[in-house]
């Protein structure tokens, strides 16, 4: 207990360390973000282009990459090196060649520049909270999607660096994203969003 404790002191530091990765894997923090409920929530499938933005070891990339099939990709961003290497491991142990690896920060426009409207999915798992700047991320990543595509927010209180509900609706509806499912608890939130169809990203350069 005392380790987890000290690790998420240290967890505090922004980004998340790669060298606490193993905290991401324990059972109470998996059942934080099921990675089937997920899935099932965003109605991902086959041959779909999925965002794991700020992925981590790739916990969730895997299942994500399974679903998908051969034809469809699963990109796990990260601005981590050494999280992406976890990724490319795990995804190798798993024969799984539809992983994509993509070393980037949210927020400084490098998916809205080099990977507009090319995602129908995408997750960002405790992320917000690590970012310089959260409305500037979602703008990246509300950008990279294509119109009807969907992303996930989840926040929990377990998270350093959670943020609250009422914010991520303010920080989603500043970018043009639409509500379209939720999941509440007293210990944290899943948010499902859209991106409108007929109308652009809004604060998109």
């Amino acid at each position: 207990m005392l380790g987890i404790g000290l690790g998420w002191l240290v967890a505090r530091r922004r980004p998340f360390s790669a060298r606490l990765a193993w905290m991401l894997t324990l059972p109470g923090l998996r059942n934080i973000a099921r990675a089937k409920e997920l899935a099932a929530l965003l109605d991902i499938g086959p041959g779909m282009r999925v965002l794991d933005a700020g992925a981590g070891p790739g916990r969730l990339t895997m299942l994500f990459a399974e679903r998908v099939g051969p034809d469809g990709t699963v990109t796990a961003l990260d601005v981590q090196p050494g999280m992406l290497e976890l990724v490319r491991r795990r995804a190798a142990e798993r024969g799984l060649t539809n992983v994509r690896l993509l070393l980037a920060d949210l927020g400084q426009g490098t998916l809205a520049a080099f990977e507009p409207a090319s995602y129908d999915r995408a997750v960002l798992v405790h992320v917000l909270g690590e970012t310089d700047d959260p409305a500037a991320a979602l703008r990246d990543v509300a950008a990279a999607l294509v119109p009807g595509g969907r992303v996930a927010i989840v926040e929990h209180l377990g998270d350093p660096h959670y943020v609250r509900y009422r914010r991520v609706r303010e920080l989603a509806e500043s970018v043009g994203l639409r509500l379209i499912g939720e999941r509440r608890s007293r210990f944290g939130h899943t948010t499902i969003w859209e991106k409108p169809i007929d109308t652009a990203t809004k604060g998109a350069a």
